[in-house]
Order: C-alpha cells, then structure tokens, then sequence
C-alpha cells in the first residue's frame, strides 16, 4: 500500500514539474512586458523572407524588405520560382538557394481521403 501511494505521488509531482516549465497562454508577448525585447521582436526573421503573397497564379515574396518575382534578379541569383512557403534562388554556378518563410517549422502534405458514395 505503501509502495503504491509513493507510486502516485512521484506521477503526480512529474506532472507539476512538466506543467511548470510551459508556457502560460494568456501571459502577453514578452514585448509587451519589456520595453527592450520590442525591437528583438520587430525584427524581421534571419531568413530575410517576410511574407509570400498570391494573386490568382501570381506569385510575390517580400525578401529583404523587397518585394520579388520569378525572374527577377536578387545580387548574383535570379529567382526561379516562389511556393506557398519558399523561394527558390538560382545562382550562374547552377547552384539553388531555397530560402523558407518558416525554416524552424517542418512542413507535411496531409493525405487525402476519399470516403465511399452514400457515407
């Protein structure tokens, strides 16, 4: 009987050590609380891509506070093609760049299910 009250007792305080290591919700951006992490904040990401905006088949990026097409020239790259994530930088070398709007997040095509007529 012992043993099994300890046993329950160490679950328990696991599970408020885990709890207290996350991140409170409703705890405003830390912007918000001090005045120096605004301009940490307000930074644009270290990729350089800030947005990707589409128009019908049309496709712009915002990189490096620019705004770029496919074919434009960006230093030694042309742009060869914008995705719905990335830009993809071609080099004379033939060498390509993809630069990621989120790079720190990995992206996954879900699958498609189709369900039988009637159900």
């Amino acid at each position: 009987m012992l043993a099994a009250t300890l046993g329950l007792l160490g679950v328990g305080m696991t599970g408020t050590a885990w709890a207290q290591a996350m991140r409170d919700p409703t705890r405003p951006p830390p912007q918000f609380l001090d005045p120096a992490d605004a301009a940490e904040a307000a930074t644009p990401p270290a990729s350089g891509l800030q947005t990707i905006k589409r128009t019908g088949k049309r496709r712009m990026a915002l990189l490096h506070g620019e705004w770029i097409k496919p074919g434009d020239r960006m230093g030694e790259a042309v742009v060869e093609k914008i995705d719905d994530q990335s830009v993809v930088l071609k080099y004379q070398d033939g060498r390509r760049e993809t630069i990621r709007l989120y790079p720190e997040v990995e992206m996954h095509s879900s699958k498609v299910v189709k369900r039988a007529a009637g159900k």
